[in-house]
Formats: C-alpha cells, sequence, structure tokens
C-alpha cells in the first residue's frame, strides 16, 4: 500500500490533498498531527475518508512539537482502528515524551489494533556530543520493536539503505519513501542518489507485506503549481508500481 503524507503539501488544506492523492492514485493518506486543528478533528477526517474513498492508514506526530500535541494525537488515533503509528524517536530531554512513549503508546496501539512503529530521523547532536534523539541508529531501533525506515534519514547519517533491509529483517513494516537530489534531502523517490528502484525491487523479491509512504518536501512537488504539482504526485505513483511489482515477479515465477 501507498500512502501519501499530509505534510508534502504545508500550505494546502487537508481536503485538497485527499483530492490530489485520489486523482494521482495513491492507496491511502498518512496524517501528520500538528498544529493544523484539522488534523485533531477525527470527525473531519472520517468525512474527508468517505468522501474521496481514501482510507487514513497511518499517523505520525511532529517532532519539533511532540510533547504539546501528545493529548490531541492520542484523541485523534484512538477514532480509528488498524492503522498505523509511525512515531520517531525521544530526544534526550523530551522527558514527557520519553515516559508516554514507553508507557502509553503501546497501551495506546494495543486497545486500538494499530501497528506501533519506530521512525529514524536525521541524526543530529547537540553541541556535536550528545545525540539529539536517543535510539535512533538501526540496531537500536530494531530492539525497541517494529521500524518505520526513514529513507532520507537513514542516508544523511552516511547508511547503506541496501543493508537496512538485512538489518532489520522482518522488524520493517513501514517504510518512508524519499531520495537525496542534489543534496537536497527528502526530494521525489524517482529522481537522486540513492538506488531507491534497487530497494523497491529487492523488497518486492522478498515478499514485503508493510506499507509505503511518500514523505518529500512540499518543493520537491513545486506546490503552489497544482498541475506540476499533480503530475509529480502521478509519476510517484507510477514509479513505486514499476519497481514494487509483486504481480510481476510472479508471473516470472
Amino acid at each position: 500500500m501507498l500512502l501519501f503524507h499530509s505534510d508534502n503539501l504545508p500550505h494546502h488544506g487537508l481536503e485538497r490533498i485527499f483530492e490530489l492523492a485520489k486523482e494521482a492514485g495513491f492507496d491511502g493518506i498518512e496524517i501528520g498531527i500538528n498544529q493544523n486543528v484539522d488534523t485533531h478533528n477525527p470527525a473531519y477526517l472520517k468525512t474527508l475518508e468517505a468522501r474521496y474513498n481514501l482510507p487514513i492508514k497511518a499517523f505520525s506526530l511532529n517532532e519539533s512539537k511532540d510533547e504539546s500535541l501528545i493529548k490531541v494525537f492520542q484523541g485523534t488515533v484512538r477514532e480509528f482502528t488498524t492503522c498505523t503509528l509511525n512515531l520517531h524517536t525521544a530526544g534526550p530531554f523530551a522527558f514527557k515524551y520519553q515516559r508516554w512513549l514507553k508507557e502509553i503508546a503501546p497501551k495506546l496501539a494495543k486497545k486500538y489494533q494499530h501497528r506501533l512503529c519506530f521512525r529514524n530521523l536525521p541524526s543530529e547532536s547537540i553541541m556535536g556530543v550528545i545525540p539529539k534523539r536517543r535510539f535512533n541508529n538501526l540496531d537500536a531501533l530494531k530492539g525497541q520493536g517494529l521500524v518505520c525506515l526513514d529513507l532520507t534519514a537513514l542516508a544523511l547519517g552516511n547508511n547503506d539503505i541496501m543493508q537496512a533491509i538485512t538489518i532489520l529483517k522482518g522488524k520493517m513494516k513501514h517504510i518512508y519513501l524519499s531520495n537525496v537530489y542534489r543534496r537536497t534531502p527528502y526530494s521525489l523517490p524517482n529522481r537522486g542518489v540513492l538506488p531507491v528502484e534497487s530497494f523497491l525491487t529487492k523488497l518486492a523479491k522478498l515478499g514485503y507485506s508493510g506499507s509505503f509512504t511518500v514523505k518529500v518536501t512540499g518543493k520537491s512537488l513545486q506546490e503552489g503549481n497544482e498541475a506540476v504539482t499533480l503530475q509529480k504526485m502521478q509519476e510517484t505513483v507510477e514509479f513505486y508500481k514499476t519497481y514494487f511489482n509483486q504481480d510481476g515477479l510472479m508471473k516470472e515465477l
């Protein structure tokens, strides 16, 4: 399943995002809970699902406002079932979020039949010494539980995305698709220095059964020029279908 992240078009309203994603051929939506109050409104989100026949299959939490958004995140996701919660690891001083992530988030996921995945972020440090995020490398992430692998975040730490498949094995259940183009992170997956084509092809051969979310910048989609934005979204869907083609592999066999 290929999802479109609502954060990809930060200057668009949610309804227009649903409309564009549906027209482009995405299978569903991932909602990023942020300061936009529409993302806190389960009734409105369900209305958009029904109106565009496009399910919300994943939720994530804005990493810069995680502690202030915990309450609205819980209130929103509990109105949905069988979704994936892609949650980033905690910063060293985010004590409230650390405790919530360890004690509450797993209970929330279990109660509402969600899949809880721990997501890597770009490697950063405080004063060049203290890691900004705990448990952010691949070995630490898989020790936490299931993993949402962010390809650009991984690459920015000079890690090999192909090797990640072997390291994570059965723990990888969700993937954020993007690329790095001309040193610009979170570019469209079909253009850049990362071997996303080989990555998708290998996953298809291995029978990967998790989901994907396209997580890119509004600039990469040329937000503001909707004809071009829609075209780029359609090209991304076609790219995904070309290289993550499990039906094609079955025919070959």
